[in-house]
């Protein structure tokens, strides 16, 4: 089985975080909060009630606006996707038992967005 959903936004990069955690501890918690809590929104309204039990290999494509980031500050944005996809109850873990692989795309268009598939092994 196969879940898609997508996060209608950019999602920050590596760099982003650690900008801010360098200034303050709390301005970084509270922006990863900020973070999570958008993308729990977007899991809520397109996996509503949908729970993996299995296995699972994550792929995802990164839409992005223009090339000015570098693709691994990009890729670095699949730990908030993943922590909310915990806190939704759909992947019970985040381990190496629950997402065995994650597979990286990136593309460049008007709009960032990225796309999220997730196929049960």
């Amino acid at each position: 089985m196969v879940y898609e959903f997508t996060i209608h936004q950019r999602l920050p990069s590596l760099n982003d975080y650690l900008n801010r955690c360098k200034h303050n501890r709390h301005i970084a918690a509270k922006f990863k909060s900020q973070i999570d809590r958008n993308i729990c929104w977007e899991i809520l309204a397109q996996l509503r009630d949908v729970k993996i039990t299995k296995p699972v290999i994550i792929h995802v494509t990164w839409i992005e606006e223009n090339k000015r980031r570098d693709v691994d500050n990009v890729y670095s944005a699949i730990k908030f996707m993943q922590d909310a996809l915990v806190k939704m109850q759909v992947l019970a873990n985040d381990g190496v038992k629950n997402v065995v692989d994650v597979n990286n795309k990136i593309l460049y268009e008007k709009e960032s967005k990225v796309i999220v598939k997730i196929e049960e092994v």
